[in-house]
């Protein structure tokens, strides 16, 4: 059997959602590809979410892993463009930071890529202009460099 690597294992939890007690999810549609445990903004398109992809979105929340056939070009499980994505607006989940991050620190979401820093991940800062701050969510476990991260997110 294979051994699974530590990029295998980021993928496979990334997305999932890090406690069954109180959740409040909406489906949305994509309007791109959208991996599991990225941050999502609102669309001009009602009902639609993107990755955000400039400064000033309205952030829609968290993409949740889900079991899905990977019938894509990459063998990576996606939402594609067009499917309903479940995405997280109340709860925790486990996310993608590009940083240690501490318990409550502030919470950046990445709207702009920056080498291999790609936008729909988490972050302590806004990098330059390249994230902005998500209110009403914190960093609920630690790390001590770039990795897997749980966020609670609680949206109006």
């Amino acid at each position: 059997m294979p051994q699974l690597d530590y990029n295998d294992l980021a993928a496979a939890v990334k997305g999932a959602l890090a406690d069954i007690g109180i959740t409040d999810k909406v489906g949305r549609v994509a309007a791109a590809a959208i991996p599991f445990g990225v941050g999502l903004a609102q669309t001009a398109v009602a009902g639609q979410a993107e990755i955000p992809t400039a400064t000033g979105f309205v952030f829609e929340g968290i993409s949740v892993q889900t079991n899905k056939p990977t019938a894509n070009a990459t063998g990576e499980a996606q939402y594609e463009i067009g499917e309903e994505i479940t995405v997280l607006r109340k709860g925790r989940v486990w996310v993608y930071v590009e940083e240690a991050v501490a318990v409550n620190d502030d919470v950046f979401l990445r709207h702009t890529d920056n080498a291999a820093l790609l936008a729909g991940d988490f972050r302590t800062d806004a990098d330059t202009a390249n994230a902005d701050q998500i209110t009403n969510a914190r960093f609920v476990t630690a790390t001590t460099a770039a990795g897997l991260a749980q966020i609670e997110i609680n949206l109006p």
